[in-house]
């Protein structure tokens, strides 16, 4: 009612401005094209025969699950994983005919849902393990699984020495178990002994098993760290994340790998005021001027995933010249200094995270500044940043995208 009122009662221009052309304060850039090269050296680092899944979870990690799984596909991974159930479901809704493994722990409350979109599940325990089964040799159908295998980490999973257990679960008949993982907790931690135990651990029980002629075909146990450093870990198939976006996974530090960023954020200048000495800025007033000082206040803030933590630390890049921040985040704005920066103008592009343009903004330097990891960052991502793709080296729309990648229509439930 509200909204009629108003057109009601306001003047309106003579014809509706193209909603194409809308200002977008900030957006986010995800070239597909890096996250297929990243693929591909991963490819390099592996064995011929050894598979790689990408993980794309947490809308991978806030680079777009859709957009990025179908490029997965295009460039060659062999297996997508999701954490929760409903992350599978979505894909297979629009048509993702790749092996999902939903990595997190399968309930009795998924059991019909891992049967009518043909997903994986990970089994952590023998009670799920013995009902799952029997719900599906009574109902006449199958399910595949991989046996989740705790070395160490402590999350969850079978113990790996409990081999009664272990061997009773790879029995079943039903729950077809093709693979079995572990998670290495420390491998970005070089000379760790805890890496070195997990990985005897999980390899004793695979050759246990494979004597015994129950090893599964699939097993795995290496993220980003352990593919990259840690090649006895490779095993049958690999789950590289933040490496397959393009992050350094082993700290802080530009990457030894010849690995490309996939996601870039820009955002734009909206004001620009000078400030006189002892005159501060922001909340708290945790910055003050000391000499006369030009401001930008650009358009991001921590309610667009941008971290809010640490106050007067990190920069952005306006045409290329570093330019520092100034007291704290706030929600929907963030201030700069721009004094060394001639004629500056609202409106003008500011890369806020771009690791390739200079690698004090690049994802791992801005998440080290506060404390935290690129994937935290990244996943914090808010969706009213416009998402801009890169494919075959140009800006593409997402309707274009759907059509190279033959993304379906999404398909209401039932499938069927």
């Amino acid at each position: 009612m509200a909204v009629c009122y108003i057109l009601r009662t306001m003047k309106l221009l003579p014809t509706p401005p193209d909603l194409n052309r809308i200002a977008r304060p900030n957006w986010i850039e995800i070239n597909l094209d890096a996250l297929c090269n990243n693929i591909q050296f991963i490819r390099s680092q592996i064995p011929a025969n050894t598979k790689i899944l990408l993980p794309v979870k947490a809308d991978s990690y806030g680079h777009g699950s859709l957009a990025c799984s179908f490029a997965a596909k295009f460039g060659g991974a062999d297996y997508l994983g999701v954490a929760h159930i409903s992350e599978g479901m979505l894909l297979r809704q629009y048509g993702m005919d790749l092996p999902i493994l939903v990595l997190g722990p399968c309930t009795p409350a998924d059991f019909a849902y891992f049967v009518e979109f043909q997903l994986t599940a990970a089994i952590t325990d023998i009670r799920t393990a013995m009902s799952f089964d029997q719900l599906l040799r009574e109902t006449g159908t199958t399910c595949k699984a991989h046996l989740a295998i705790d070395t160490g980490m402590n999350r969850y999973g079978f113990d790996a020495e409990d081999f009664n257990n272990i061997r009773a679960v790879l029995n079943l008949k039903s729950l077809k178990f093709e693979g079995m993982f572990t998670h290495l907790a420390t491998a970005d931690m070089p000379g760790n002994p805890k890496t070195d135990i997990q990985i005897q651990r999980f390899t004793r029980l695979v050759d246990v098993l494979e004597a015994e002629g129950l090893r599964p075909e699939i097993c795995h146990c290496s993220s980003s760290a352990g593919t990259l450093t840690r090649p006895e870990s490779h095993f049958d198939m690999v789950r590289p994340g933040l490496a397959l976006y393009g992050y350094n996974c082993m700290g802080a530090a530009p990457s030894p790998w010849p690995i490309k960023p996939v996601m870039k954020i820009k955002s734009t200048i909206r004001h620009i005021h000078d400030v006189k000495p002892g005159e501060t800025v922001s909340y708290g007033g945790y910055w003050m001027a000391q000499q006369p000082t030009r401001i930008a206040t650009i358009a991001i803030g921590y309610g667009d995933g941008y971290l809010r933590g640490e106050y007067n630390k990190g920069f952005v890049m306006i045409r290329n010249q570093i330019c520092p921040i100034l007291g704290r985040v706030c929600m929907d704005a963030t201030m700069v200094d721009v004094s060394h920066i001639p004629d500056v103008q609202v409106g003008e592009t500011v890369d806020v995270v771009n690791g390739e343009l200079d690698f004090r903004i690049s994802m791992e330097s801005v998440a080290d500044d506060h404390h935290t990891i690129p994937y935290e960052l990244t996943s914090r991502v808010a969706r009213r940043l416009y998402r801009k793709y890169f494919w075959k080296n140009r800006l593409v729309r997402w309707d274009y995208l759907k059509q190279e990648f033959g993304v379906q229509d999404y398909k209401e439930y039932p499938l069927r």
